[in-house]
């Protein structure tokens, strides 16, 4: 399982997860797990001159999100396989683009993959989805949610898709004792207390075991989505009892050294053109204050 939330702020709108994933034993499989995917959207015209073999050039072109929770087997195809799909699509005079239809297909995807690792995994094999984006159409957003609806004897008897409205709720996606306390603390959420601060406490509660690892984060801004890094604050004691300060980049749930220009990841004067998100500058800021101290 996992803890995946959704809100908005200002014109923006936010995904946020942990990267724990656990294995149907509950023990722990990795605390590096991506659950926030990029899903690419391309239309095509359906032209004679798609097929003479010059390169073909989009009518339209963004990006969606989706985030899950549960079978991460079941996440991670449902997302390669729905960018496989809205990344090609061929239309023809009045083809339906609208994001409610797009949606739509995508739905059909999560039940088909849902049901696929159901003859396996039974209920092992469903995850509860979080899916949006700006529509190509009327670049209003839209968000859904897709879950498996009705369950006997480990099989799915319905699945559901519901359209979610942002304005004034946080999204929650999860096991359902890390979801209360993440409803709990939402009455703390204001500007020093962010929906950062609240997902960071509930990894670092070793009461939620299927919760935990590194915060990753996605956003929609107009028109598209984005996943981007994160990055936090520690500290430690040199060899001379010193209070040192240093920045861990984290992106996708991994820990990436972005500190060092020298090392390989910059090889051949590549740099990534990639933001990092830092909602807990306050306590860097008292780590600071603290530096040379011993």
């Amino acid at each position: 399982m996992t803890l995946c939330l959704a809100w908005k702020q200002g014109e923006n709108i936010y995904f946020a997860s942990d990267s724990r994933l656990m294995s149907s034993e509950e023990t722990i499989l990795t605390d590096y797990a991506s659950k926030i995917f990029k899903v690419g959207v391309e239309i095509y015209k359906d032209l004679p001159e798609l097929f003479s073999g010059l390169p073909k050039k989009p009518i339209h072109q963004t990006t969606y999100g989706l985030c899950f929770s549960g079978s991460y087997l079941n996440g991670s195809i449902l997302a390669n396989t729905i960018d496989s799909f809205l990344s090609n699509i061929l239309v023809v005079p009045y083809s339906d683009i609208s994001i409610d239809n797009l949606s739509n297909i995508a739905f059909t995807i999560y039940k088909q993959v849902s049901q696929q690792l159901m003859q396996t995994s039974n209920e092992n094999g469903l995850s509860q989805v979080l899916f949006g984006g700006y529509c190509l159409q009327t670049n209003d957003f839209k968000l859904y949610k897709f879950f498996p609806k009705d369950i006997e004897y480990g099989q799915v008897l319905e699945f559901g898709k519901e359209e979610i409205n942002l304005n004034s709720q946080t999204i929650l996606l999860g096991d359902a004792p890390a979801k209360l306390k993440a409803e709990e603390l939402l009455e703390k959420v204001d500007a020093e207390y962010t929906h950062y601060h609240l997902l960071r406490e509930i990894i670092q509660d070793t009461t939620f075991k299927t919760v935990g690892g590194n915060i990753q984060v996605g956003c929609f801004q107009p028109s598209k989505f984005r996943t981007h890094g994160f990055t936090e604050p520690s500290s430690y004691r040199d060899n001379d009892g010193y209070l040192q300060i240093e920045e861990t980049y984290i992106l996708s749930g991994l820990k990436l050294d972005f500190k060092d220009i020298n090392n390989e990841l910059f090889s051949g004067k590549i740099y990534p053109n990639e933001l990092f998100f830092s909602p807990f500058q306050k306590e860097k800021m008292e780590l600071i204050q603290q530096q040379g101290q011993k």
